[in-house]
């Protein structure tokens, strides 16, 4: 069998190939070469965001201002530490509004209830009253700024002696040994721990603090120097006048009888009935503050009840009851149930049967008619010819104004209310009016002279340049640049330490009596 031979390829073909094959090698490459471009771009830019986001959170909102000020940047930290420092305010505000409660509540609701409430609501509402304590930082930074321009700064001693002063240190006060003045060193003792305390609780550095000082400063200094457009003159008569005051009779004869009754039966239930103190003390005593809890008044030492209550009661022996003993307040019995004589103290009950010093209607209504009767015999006496200052030196009941004839000077409009308003500013110079009947009685007027523009009274010039000033700033904040940042983010939590406090102050609101 013939031997095949191997076909050959033509020349051409065998170079194509390689070629065909360098050629798609080459096309890879450069679409990995795009590839690992585009990647690199979205990774780059995935890294750019990651970057940017980190810088954001960590970099840009922890360093943008809460506000700027025509440029001037209120940081964070500054606002925290104020808001802090004004939180810390409130609390001390609430308890002295409570402590003054207890004092006059008598048993009663706190009768600076309608003041603490507010207080209590900025308090536990920090997201809300951040904003009220930007608004201040604004003003104040207002304030510095308008400082400068007026020639109204202040300076370190400024500051100090300011400080110095609401500390309750004067430099000049000798420091004798035994006396009342504090000294230097009690002074820088103090203030020292009072900076420390705030810095320890996130409140107001050393040098905000006595920053806070010298804006206070600087604001009284632009109070006083800005030129201000207000009125210092006011409609005003020059006047005389008789009071006769309505004086009621009061039957304390018989509430008096009555109170010694009440109160004798009382002491008979249980010095002779055998009845328990507390019990009878829970049904008949007239005391809201202590019947409640069966007479108890807790434990007291000397000098804090009336004299004739202590002497009687430091008079007891354990278990016994006393005699009735009289007081303003009316007639009491006590009983000594403890005694702490390390202490110098009495634990002690009470019953009170109060004794009622005011009148009743008819005689109310009584003496007014015969107060009024007076008085138009009064006037009658001088239309009759007589002095007015003479006759007001006989018979006004203002003693104040009786010994000079009745004389007020001169009055402005809201003085001496509607009423005397209504009638005085009617009549013309050496005209007499009335009666006219003001809060305490019966008045009769004589206009000496008028005056539509005469110069108000020192404290009412002050509080109207007081006004003024106020408006006048509130204008230039109105116009200042003002960018206020503030987020919710921006906001610290109540801190727990205050946070405790409000719920505290919650539940004591809450047990307050209901008026």
């Amino acid at each position: 069998m013939a031997k095949k031979t191997k076909e050959k390829k033509p020349e051409k073909l065998k170079h194509e190939q390689p070629r065909r094959y360098a050629s798609r090698r080459r096309h890879e490459q450069e679409m990995q070469r795009r590839l690992y471009i585009a990647l690199g771009v979205v990774l780059g830019a995935v890294l750019l965001l990651v970057a940017a986001g980190v810088i954001n959170e960590y970099v840009i909102k922890p360093n943008k201002p809460v506000a700027t000020v025509n440029g001037e940047k209120i940081a964070q930290e500054a606002f925290r530490h104020r808001l802090r420092f004004e939180q810390d305010n409130l609390v001390a505000q609430i308890n002295n509004y409570l402590q003054f409660g207890e004092q006059f509540a008598d048993g009663g609701p706190n009768p600076f209830i309608s003041s603490i409430q507010p207080l209590y609501q900025q308090l536990s509402n920090p997201s809300d009253f951040a904003y009220t304590v930007v608004d201040r930082m604004v003003e104040e930074a207002v304030v510095r700024q308008l400082a400068k321009e007026h020639n109204a700064t202040v300076s370190e001693e400024d500051v100090q002696s300011e400080i110095e002063k609401q500390f309750g240190f004067d430099p000049e006060a000798p420091e004798a040994d035994g006396g009342n003045a504090m000294t230097e060193e009690e002074f820088k003792q103090r203030y020292n721990d009072y900076v420390k305390n705030m810095e320890e609780k996130g409140s107001l550095t050393e040098v905000e603090f006595r920053e806070l000082f010298a804006t206070f400063l600087m604001r009284n200094k632009l109070e006083e120097t800005v030129q201000l457009d207000f009125d210092d003159t006011d409609e005003a008569v020059k006047v005389r006048y008789i009071l006769i005051k309505p004086e009621p009779e009061v039957p304390l004869v018989k509430r008096e009888a009555d109170a010694l009754k009440k109160i004798t039966d009382a002491r008979k239930r249980i010095v002779d009935d055998g009845e328990s103190f507390a019990d009878v003390a829970k049904e008949v005593s007239e005391d809201p503050g202590s019947a409640p809890n069966g007479g108890d008044l807790g434990c007291f030492g000397k000098g804090q009840m009336v004299p004739e209550f202590e002497e009687a009661a430091f008079a007891l022996e354990k278990g016994e009851v006393s005699q009735p003993i009289k007081t303003d307040f009316g007639y009491h019995l006590i009983q000594i149930y403890d005694a702490k004589p390390d202490e110098e103290q009495i634990c002690a009950r009470h019953i009170l049967a109060r004794v009622d010093r005011s009148p009743d209607k008819e005689a109310i209504e009584k003496a007014d008619e015969e107060a009024l009767q007076e008085a138009n015999a009064i006037k009658a006496r001088i239309e009759a010819g007589e002095d007015f200052a003479t006759v007001a030196k006989e018979v006004s009941d203002d003693a104040q104004t009786a010994e000079n004839g009745g004389e007020l000077g001169w009055v402005f409009r809201g003085e001496m209310g509607d009423d005397f308003d209504e009638l005085a500013f009617s009549l013309e110079p050496g005209q007499i009016g009335g009666p006219t009947k003001l809060a305490d009685g019966y008045a009769i007027l004589l206009v000496e002279e008028k005056d539509p523009n005469h110069p108000v009274k020192d404290d009412e010039l002050k509080q109207r340049r007081k006004q003024a000033f106020n408006d006048w700033l509130d204008a230039q904040v109105a116009a200042a640049d003002v960018n206020n940042n503030l987020t919710p983010e921006m906001i610290p939590p109540l801190p727990a330490d205050l946070q405790r406090l409000v719920n505290e102050l919650g539940i004591t609101l809450q047990q307050q009596p209901q008026p």
